[in-house]
């Protein structure tokens, strides 16, 4: 934690919020980088040469590369330097021996780069981009790390490294060993001053002998600004697959091996599903998995075999569809239901399941869950089918399979409400006036819908979630009141339901609406709320007025 505090503070740069410089780069372009390399030479001789990754930090790699060509490196210091950690240089502030020392580690660009968190390992050698606080704000600065450091993977931004060949730790070893003040700083500044950084053209790193491959985590979970907000995407280096995490959830499961195997389950904070887990006992899964195609289980293109429950009942098949995505290759799909044993009685679960072939590899996404709760947690299902992406092609790219009226039809399908038992007897103190206004009309899948949009946007934010506490607390003091005397009369339930349509009808417009954020949320709630009073007591009272201004004049 203090080495990454040093990292976030050593570089301050100029005042965030300027401007943030994002391009993108061609394969050709890309591979153009790979060629390149650099090589800094210090007053005192000693020398770095460094090559690059460009596919997995290309802004920053280009970035670089320009400023080494226009001389800007040239003349400044390494001015932070920790044995044992890295050394940190790039400030323009530290050029010459009448710099300021007060100012160095405060220097840059004038503009920032946004972060490309990528799956290199932070090991000795690996060069890599200071920032401040905020992810988006490296500039100039960079640190080459002397000791391997896994604790700053995916929190920095690596895109190169010193080039392992016979002496390539001469400079590092050098600046690292230097006698330094209280800052960390280089007591004599002309041992850790780059004298000139000059950019080597037709670099290949295939002709050098003793040339490895950098280390990589096998997972990253990197978040990605969409909208009003973040999705968090896992990326599996070893398998080239990638997908979104559903909104709350987490990999609790992730074996390393030939093939997937991760489970994902709700994390702590969806506190939604907690209250269903509780009461159900059993935590909802998404399931991925891989494997080789069998003989017994690939047949036409298309995985045919299908998840059970192991030590559970015969599965009973709900629906079994293959459908094909516009570049003719076939998915297999399959909703099914099974009875496992449990205390006091047996507990019936609900799998839907999603099977496909990719060069040669079958690949399965599960959804599991008791079948009482299962609707109400399918679009974690879906959100990692949509964004599921594979090696295809010769590149990690969508399975293209979300847009199929089938496949949309079954995600439907799962979301609906299984048929409604009988009314409950009367009883006071209990019931809901709005499901039993609706129980058994046209407007019951409204009411559906509307509870969906409750658990799956409402309550994702605080202030949707404060909402409706207070907002139950005063509901379910009169609700079931009126709705026993709904149940023993059928004109006053009709007149609910009919007073019922229009606040109905105005909440159904948050399916229209993208909420990412508590402003968002804030926003189309109160302006929900005006609607109803508009709807409810000004438009009443306008035309009350209206009436009564009309039989004066009579």
């Amino acid at each position: 934690m203090i080495f990454a505090l040093v990292l976030t503070f050593g570089f301050v740069g100029s005042a965030f919020g300027q401007l943030n410089v994002v391009q993108n780069f061609s394969e050709e372009e890309i591979e153009e980088m790979k060629q390149k390399a650099v090589l800094i030479t210090l007053e005192t001789g000693q020398t770095f040469f460094i090559e690059f990754f460009p596919k997995d930090a290309p802004n920053h790699v280009s970035n670089f590369l320009e400023l080494v060509d226009s001389g800007y490196y040239d003349g400044t210091t390494f001015h932070r330097i920790i044995p044992g950690f890295m050394i940190q240089g790039g400030d323009p502030n530290t050029k010459g021996p009448e710099s300021d020392r007060s100012k160095w580690g405060q220097g840059g660009t004038g503009y920032h780069l946004n972060q490309e968190f990528n799956t290199l390992q932070h090991d000795r050698g690996i060069v890599s981009m200071a920032r401040g606080q905020h992810v988006d704000s490296a500039s100039s600065q960079f640190f080459i790390m002397h000791k391997d450091t896994p604790s700053l993977d995916g929190q920095y931004t690596a895109f190169g490294r010193l080039i392992p060949v016979t002496g390539w730790a001469g400079g590092l070893d050098h600046v690292a060993s230097l006698l330094t003040d209280g800052r960390d700083a280089p007591i004599d500044a002309s041992e850790a001053r780059i004298k000139t950084a000059e950019v080597i053209d037709e670099y290949s790193s295939s002709t050098e002998v003793g040339m490895v491959e950098p280390d990589r985590n096998t997972v990253l979970v990197k978040d990605i600004k969409v909208g009003g907000g973040t999705v968090q995407v896992y990326y599996n280096e070893l398998h080239q697959v990638r997908f979104d995490l559903p909104y709350r959830w987490e990999a609790v499961q992730d074996i390393q091996g030939p093939f997937l195997n991760i489970i994902l389950e709700p994390h702590i904070s969806e506190h939604n599903v907690q209250a269903q887990i509780e009461q159900s006992g059993f935590t909802p899964q998404v399931i991925i998995t891989s494997e080789a195609p069998t003989s017994n289980t690939y047949s036409d293109g298309v995985n045919t075999g299908f998840f059970s429950i192991t030590g559970g009942d015969e599965p009973v098949v709900l629906s079994n569809y293959i459908f094909q995505n516009t570049d003719g290759k076939k998915a297999h799909m399959m909703i099914t239901t099974q009875y496992f044993p449990t205390e006091p009685e047996p507990t019936q679960f609900k799998i839907i399941q999603f099977h496909i072939n990719e060069n040669n590899t079958n690949y399965s996404i599960v959804y599991v869950n008791v079948t009482e709760w299962f609707r109400y947690e399918v679009m974690a299902f879906k959100t990692t089918v949509d964004s599921f992406e594979t090696m295809i092609d010769g590149k990690v790219q969508s399975i293209g399979y979300a847009s199929h009226p089938v496949f949309q039809q079954i995600i439907a399908d799962s979301k609906e409400k299984p048929q409604a038992e009988a009314l409950p007897p009367v009883r006071v103190g209990d019931g809901c006036l709005i499901a039993t206004a609706s129980y058994g009309s046209e407007l019951a899948p409204q009411v559906q819908l509307l509870r969906e949009i409750r658990d799956n946007t409402v309550l994702q934010t605080e202030s949707g979630a404060a909402f409706m506490t207070s907002f139950n607390q005063f509901y379910y003091s009169f609700s079931p009141t009126v709705a026993d005397y709904e149940r023993e009369n059928a004109t006053f339930k009709e007149a609910v339901k009919l007073t019922l349509t229009p606040l109905l009808a105005s909440l159904t417009l948050l399916q229209h609406v993208d909420i990412d954020s508590e402003h968002e949320m804030l926003g189309y709630g109160i302006s929900i709320i005006f609607l109803n009073i508009g709807i409810y007591f000004i438009i009443p009272a306008v035309l009350i007025m209206k009436i009564r201004s009309f039989y004066k004049l009579q």
